[in-house]
This record gives C-alpha cells, structure tokens and sequence, in this order.
C-alpha cells in the first residue's frame, strides 16, 4: 500500500492502541537516546584511543560521523511512520540493526583493550583449572545423581522405604537450597608446585560458583551410548550452565521444579591439610604455611554455615514437609536429626583450624591437631548432603589413601561397621577395586607422600604392584 492511498476502514487503528504505539515509540526512542549516550562518553573515545593502532583508517570522529545521521532520526521515523503505520515495523528493523552495527564495532574495540591489558598465559592456565574442577564437579554429581535415582526408584523392605525417602528429600533439597561441593585437598603447600595448585583450585572454586545445574529428558537418541545420563556445557565463564540429560525412567523422578526447567546453584568449599608438619614453613608476606592453610579452611567453613542457614529454612517451611501421617513436630525432629550435631562439628572445626600442627603430631593416629580436619569436615559437608572430590598433586597416591579411609568410616557411619573394626576394614579395602587399579595404571606416577604421614593413612597405602602386603 503506498503511503498516499487511502486506508480502509477496517485496518485504521484505534484510539487505545494508537496510545499504546505511542507510548511505545517513546520508550523506543528514550532507549535510542540512552544508547546513543553511552556510544558518545568517555569510556568508548579511550578504547578509539588505544585501539586507533589497528583500523588507522577509522577513529572516533568517522565513527561519528557515520553514525549520527543514522541514530538520530527519531523524527524521520515519526514523520514515516504517520505517513504510514504499516511502515513502522520495518523502520523499526532498520533502526535496531544500525544500533546493533555501532554497538558491536564498540564492543570489539573494548575486548581489544582487555586482551592488551590481559596476561594471556594466565588466563589460558584459569581456563583449564577451570574445566579440571567443573569436569570433576560433573562427573561426581552425576553419580551421586544415578545412585540417588536408583535408591528413590527402588522397592523393599522398611530400610528401601528409608533409603528412597532420604532420596527423595535429597533431590527437593538440592532444588531449593543448592549443592554443596566439598572439595578435600591433601596437597604440601611448602613445596613450590603444590602451592600453586592449591592457588589455582581457589580461583577455580570461585569461577564454580557461576555454574547453575539443570536438567533435560532424552529427546530421541542419548547424546552417549548406553549412557542414563549426559551433560551440555552452555553460556559464557561469567553464567555457565551444565544440562544433564535424563532417560524419561529418571527425568520423572526429579522433583516439579527441576522437570519444569528451573535449576539450582553450586556452592563449593574447600577444606585442606597437608599430610606432614608444615612448622617452620611460610608462605608469603610473613605469612606461614600452617596460617594459610587456616586461612583458606576458616573461609570454607564460613561458607558451610551459611548453606546450612538455607537448608536449615528449607526443613522448617511446612510446604516443603512430605505428606506423611506422622504429627508435625515428629516428622520435623525426623528430617532435622542429621543436622543437629552440626554445632557440635562446627566448634571441633574450629579448634582445628586455630590450633598449630607440630612435628610430634606424626606419632598419633591421625595428627590430631592437623590431618584430623580433613575427617571432620567430610563428615560436616556428608550430613549437608554434599558432593565429594578428593584432590592431590598426581590424583593418585594421597588420595588413594583418603578415599579408603573415607570409605571404611562410612561402613561405620552407615552400614554398622563397629569402630573398632575400621582398621582391618581399610587392611582390606586398600587391596581391593579402584584404589590398586590406580595406582597400578600410574606407576611411572612419583609418589611424594610424605614419609611422616599419619599412622591411619599408613595403614590405608595400597599394596606393591607385585601383590605382596
């Protein structure tokens, strides 16, 4: 229709949206004008500035010479759009896609001045940190996932019963109140290399905390083979989203929110401990080895307690309760009672923390003034319902040993292993499964635990390759 022809009844606008447009068309162009601002300050004439070396042809002045008369046409735009209202949705198009053209030419400019000011090698060394803690962080969830899916799925007697409602409460928990990651460290700060791994997995644990987890049902196909579940990495380093794939069988278990799309947030801690006397050490600054290590342990316990402020509000809102039969009161008490010794396990935490690590510490079972936190602080992070990853410089000897002790404590813990029986039950279990498979696949791996290691951790060292005890 050309703009002098006469418009039909039928397609004339009404008064009402006639306001609306209007109203519209003022919003559009406050936000023009707020653009146009923003392209015209100072922040956009020093990037021109110091970029001027690489388009030496085009600086700020072309640049506005060139955009004026296309930016600033708000009154072109009102004049055509009166001669025709149809005319308002390509002039529309054209005026956001030259906004977009000028825009996008600044924001090259600006990343331009980053990369100059940007050590290049450092940022490629956070980067792979980066990855390394959040493949860790995936591959760890996705089997605590699949063996809470499998738990809550099941049928049995009334200890199945316990287990699937555990799951259960497991999966609502981590949907309202995030999860948490518990990252063990048993790296030797005094040794050059080892502290900057410890260095490096603090940024990387701050760059973890970006990371939302969410989920999606099988479409088709599984993105693996034979695999109940998958992960896609979406978005930028400043908000990354990780979506796990489900088969329908698991997607349906997951609570409503997780199946309508909504996510949940990751908050990992860090809890280390060198396996040795760090008396005598220091870090930087005047700053011994023992202080850091204290430094970094006391912020992680911070952070623990203020998730379990959340989760605490989570267990006392009423809506979140099951439906159950059983009086209020009684349930609440049922759901709180992993939780209540948490007090206690916080003061012993921080004993820990504050208290000094000295050679004579090597003669007892477990240092009881050092390595002893590292115990204490996965049984803290296990009753949070945390997630756990073991870490040292080779991932294979120190942690071998954590991961058995680990394991035969949850035997007693869970399972009704006597304590008295943990030390033949790590006696057994360093001979069995994984822990000699790793240290078998790795033995050009150097081992640098330290020769003063806690008596306990001895007794968890897997056997020689050649099988003798």
């Amino acid at each position: 229709m050309d703009s002098g022809d006469e418009m039909p009844v039928s397609v004339w606008i009404s008064h009402d949206k006639q306001k609306k447009l209007h109203g519209f068309l003022e919003h559009l162009f406050s936000q023009v004008e707020s653009i146009t601002s923003l392209l015209k300050g100072t922040v956009v004439s020093r990037a021109f500035e110091q970029t001027k070396c690489f388009s030496p042809g085009r600086g700020l002045q072309e640049f506005h010479q060139e955009m004026e008369p296309r930016v600033n046409c708000t009154k072109k735009l009102r004049l055509h759009v009166k001669q025709d209202p149809w005319n308002l949705p390509s002039s529309v198009q054209a005026l956001t896609q030259t906004i977009a053209k000028f825009v996008e030419e600044v924001k090259t400019r600006l990343l331009l001045v980053l990369l100059q000011y940007t050590d290049s090698e450092i940022q490629l060394r956070r980067d792979m940190v980066f990855c390394q803690s959040l493949v860790a962080a995936v591959c760890a969830f996705s089997e605590h996932l699949l063996a809470v899916l499998n738990q809550t799925h099941g049928a049995g007697g009334e200890c199945e019963t316990d287990a699937q409602e555990a799951g259960r409460r497991w999966l609502e928990q981590i949907a309202s109140a995030g999860l948490l990651f518990h990252f063990q460290s048993l790296l030797s700060p005094n040794l050059t290399d080892e502290q900057a791994m410890l260095e490096d997995t603090q940024v990387a644990l701050i760059d973890l905390e970006k990371v939302t987890f969410y989920f999606r049902q099988f479409e088709g196909e599984p993105l693996v083979a034979n695999m109940p579940i998958s992960y896609q990495v979406e978005g930028t380093r400043q908000a990354l989203k990780v979506c796990f794939h489900l088969e329908s069988f698991y997607f349906d278990l997951l609570p409503l929110r997780l199946r309508n799309g909504g996510g949940f947030k990751i908050y990992p801690v860090l809890f280390t401990q060198a396996l040795e006397s760090m008396e005598g050490y220091y870090y930087r600054d005047n700053v011994s080895v023992e202080e850091f290590q204290a430094q970094i342990n006391a912020a992680s316990l911070e952070k623990v307690k203020q998730y379990y402020k959340r989760l605490r509000a989570f267990y006392l809102d009423k809506s979140n309760l099951p439906p159950s039969s059983a009086p209020k009161a009684a349930l609440i008490d049922k759901l709180m009672r992993p939780l209540n010794a948490l007090e206690e396990l916080y003061r012993l935490m921080e004993c820990f923390i504050s208290s000094r690590r000295t050679a004579a510490c090597q003669f007892t079972a477990c240092g009881a003034s050092g390595v002893g936190l590292l115990s204490v602080a996965s049984e803290l992070c296990s009753r949070l319902g945390a997630c756990h990853i073991v870490m040292c410089n080779s991932g294979v000897h120190r942690c071998t040993l954590s991961v058995t002790l680990e394991q035969a404590i949850l035997l007693a813990r869970s399972h009704g292993l006597p304590p008295r029986c943990i030390m033949q039950a790590t006696d057994v279990m360093r001979k069995q499964g994984a822990r000699v498979q790793n240290s078998a696949k790795n033995l050009g791996v150097r081992d640098r635990t330290p020769s003063s290691v806690p008596r306990l951790y001895k007794l968890c060292q897997p056997p020689p390759p050649d099988g003798d005890p």
